[in-house]
């Protein structure tokens, strides 16, 4: 009896065949744009928040060094240290005016800083519930004008901006050196953001100052600032 050998198929793959080929691609195609995705998604949100964070970096840099700078004398009216609590909707919407040696020389050899006014407040933001944080520096405290206030948006989408002093025993919210004739010796200030996402976080910063600003000429820059962090995501 002799053996009958079919032919083979030239039909190739059949349509069910090509339809499963397909629906694999497809699932490989799409997870492999959905990792891509991801990625990107997560590389942006590192870069925002690195330069958020860079950003928070150099606002503390600022209040470490003109605070650190601080500078009263009892026999010069020019000089001062003033905070201003106050509250906006529940939230706290602090406020501080102090004289610093910190930042502005008035010739390339002069052996100290040139004596400003320096402010930082807050500013409603009319399009939304947030404030704006400014600060603002007077080069001139002899001049009544605007000409020598140099005001600067340093951060926005700011909740809540606390500021508290210590007077050697007790925390208090406010500081007023025509009465008490002195500086605080360390300030706290809490500020309280909303991001992207609509979270809050809070980040806070302690500086001390140096005692030796208060009455004499002397640099205090290299003291170091009690402490500083943040919270939430």
């Amino acid at each position: 009896m002799r053996r009958q050998v079919r032919p083979g198929s030239d039909e190739g793959f059949t349509l069910l065949e090509v339809l499963v080929a397909f629906g694999i691609l497809a699932i490989i195609l799409g997870l492999l744009f959905e990792a891509i995705r991801q990625t990107d998604m997560t590389i942006a949100h590192v870069e925002r928040k690195t330069r958020f964070e860079r950003k928070m970096e150099v606002i503390r840099y600022l209040l470490r060094n003109e605070l650190l700078s601080a500078y009263l004398n009892q026999n010069d009216p020019l000089t001062l240290f003033m905070g201003f609590p106050n509250k906006t909707a529940g939230r706290e919407t602090d406020s501080i005016l102090f004289t610093t040696l910190d930042q502005t020389r008035l010739s390339q050899g002069a052996p100290i800083s040139h004596l400003e006014g320096v402010e930082y407040m807050l500013f409603q933001d009319p399009a939304s519930r947030y404030f704006t944080l400014v600060h603002e520096q007077n080069t001139n405290l002899l001049s009544y004008g605007t000409q020598a206030v140099i005001p600067e948006t340093i951060l926005s989408r700011v909740w809540s901006f606390r500021i508290r002093y210590f007077d050697g025993m007790l925390w208090t919210d406010r500081w007023n050196s025509v009465q008490n004739h002195s500086l605080p010796p360390l300030v706290r200030f809490d500020i309280v953001l909303v991001n992207e996402k609509g979270k809050k976080e809070t980040f806070f910063e302690e500086i001390q100052i140096p005692s030796a600003m208060t009455g004499q000429v002397q640099g205090g820059g290299n003291q170091i600032p009690e402490g500083s962090g943040s919270t939430g995501n």
